[in-house]
């Protein structure tokens, strides 16, 4: 009888904590940092309790996000609650760390798919529909704002240089972003099942991160993920990367839908894993320098601006294809 009050005062307080962060992500600047801890409430109570218990907790406080915040709450709200209590009950059964970090992968794709078909079923919307329409219109006003710029150049050009090869290509870049903007609907709907999969593995290890942190500071023992200057990836995947880019590259591949789907989406997936390879790589560097390991959030912040995540990208394809860490530290 004590050890469920303990259960239902514990269920009550991780409730609390998740409409807390719940709050923060729909209300606040932090949403994406709030977001990601969603999880790890559930994490530390599935941990602590049987799955009985934490399934109720769960539906106690999906229900709360739902009646606070309507469906897009219950978007955000079931699949970082189910993700995180099944990681924390299969963390109680000393699973390894890699299989725990797959099956939250899972589990939180499985969830969102319940949650958009729940959503279909009772509005008649699809959010999917929501969300490619809302970065589409982003994506339009940024083309919109660089052909204002392209005008502009355009018109203060001298009059000598009006018909020059100089403004023949201004012309022709204005072109192409005007052609960009046809493409760039069916192109952000092609890409939602990569995007997704990239979101579900990243938010799966910051749970782990976040939940291994405090669980060690209450004195509970998880299992750690192999350091990430051990992490090679097989020399297979350059192949794929290499099949995939030649498909990419025939002509007309777009008209096939179900094939440019799945291309282009098994390259935003080999892309992620390339990128994970360079910071492998960076954080071997590290390692033998005997450097400190706080250096490694540099590449990390540069791997989320476009022009030096290629440079990361290169780094990533090159360890894996010619083993540059063999090379360069033997």
């Amino acid at each position: 009888m004590q050890s469920n009050v303990r259960a239902i005062l514990e269920g009550a307080f991780m409730s609390a904590i998740f409409l807390v962060l719940f709050f923060a992500a729909f209300y606040t600047p932090l949403s994406v940092v709030a977001a990601f801890a969603l999880p790890v409430p559930f994490s530390v109570y599935g941990y602590r309790h049987d799955a009985r218990m934490g399934a109720l907790t769960v539906f106690v406080a999906v229900v709360l996000s739902f009646l606070f915040a309507s469906f897009p709450g219950l978007l955000l709200a079931l699949p970082a609650a189910v993700m995180g209590l099944v990681m924390g009950i299969a963390y109680r059964h000393k699973k390894p760390a890699g299989h725990v970090l797959i099956l939250g992968t899972v589990v939180e794709l499985v969830f969102v798919f319940v949650s958009v078909g729940l959503i279909m079923a009772v509005m008649q919307t699809n959010p999917v529909d929501d969300m490619v329409r809302g970065m589409g219109q982003i994506s339009n006003q940024v083309i919109t704002d660089m052909q204002a710029q392209l005008d502009n150049s355009l018109k203060q050009l001298p009059g000598d240089q009006k018909n020059s090869a100089q403004a023949e290509q201004l012309v022709q870049f204005r072109e192409s972003l005007e052609n960009m903007k046809t493409q760039i609907p069916s192109l952000i709907s092609a890409m939602i099942p990569g995007l997704l999969i990239s979101s579900a593995l990243f938010s799966s290890l910051i749970n782990h991160v976040l939940f291994r942190r405090i669980a060690q500071r209450m004195g509970m023992q998880i299992q750690a993920l192999p350091a990430l200057h051990n992490l090679r990836f097989p020399r297979s995947i350059l192949y794929y990367y290499l099949i995939v880019l030649v498909l990419f590259m025939i002509k007309d591949v777009q008209d096939y839908r179900f094939l440019y789907m799945v291309v282009l989406n098994v390259m935003i997936v080999l892309q992620l894993l390339f990128s994970v390879q360079a910071l492998s790589f960076i954080a071997y560097w590290i390692y033998k320098r005997n450097l400190r390991k706080g250096l490694l959030i540099v590449p990390v912040i540069l791997f989320l601006i476009p022009p030096f995540s290629y440079i990361l990208l290169l780094i990533g394809v090159l360890d894996v294809g010619f083993n540059l860490r063999n090379r360069f530290f033997q």
